[in-house]
């Protein structure tokens, strides 16, 4: 093939946004400005409650799952807890916009799912822990820009 009709080819795909056209960029999401605390000792010292989000980092605007894992206080995975999440923007004084529900994945550890942060600012997302006869509530603080 002559050069000629080779370099109205290559025009051509360029023109209709082909393989070497540039693809728009995304604006960027909102994240954490800082790393959360994701892992702390329950109010009483009941309990050690660490947390992993799915995405990471914490997603705005989108609906997503924590893993938190329980410890007693020796350290020692706590299953069949019973577990309820509270949270919400204290300074706009309104809750979560989803009711988020946690299964046991066994060995101290389960799954949040259905947490969504739909606004950026300060959000609290507590956990109020009941194990046996010991019950105790942990807050962990996200932030938004």
């Amino acid at each position: 093939m002559a050069l000629w009709p080779r370099a109205l080819i290559l025009l051509g795909v360029i023109a209709v946004g082909g393989p070497s056209a540039a693809a728009p960029t995304p604006p960027p999401s909102p994240s954490p400005v800082a790393a959360p605390e994701a892992a702390r000792w329950s109010r009483n010292r009941v309990f050690q409650v660490s947390w992993v989000s799915d995405p990471s980092p914490v997603p705005l605007l989108a609906i997503h799952a924590w893993t938190i894992t329980v410890l007693d206080a020796v350290g020692t995975p706590v299953p069949d807890a019973r577990i309820t999440v509270l949270g919400g923007m204290p300074a706009h004084g309104h809750g979560l916009p989803t009711t988020p529900q946690v299964k046991s994945l066994g060995g101290g550890r389960y799954l949040v799912e259905g947490l969504k942060f739909h606004m950026p600012g300060d959000w609290v997302v507590g956990f109020r822990i009941k194990a046996g006869d010991l019950v105790d509530s942990v807050n962990f603080d996200v932030h938004f820009d």
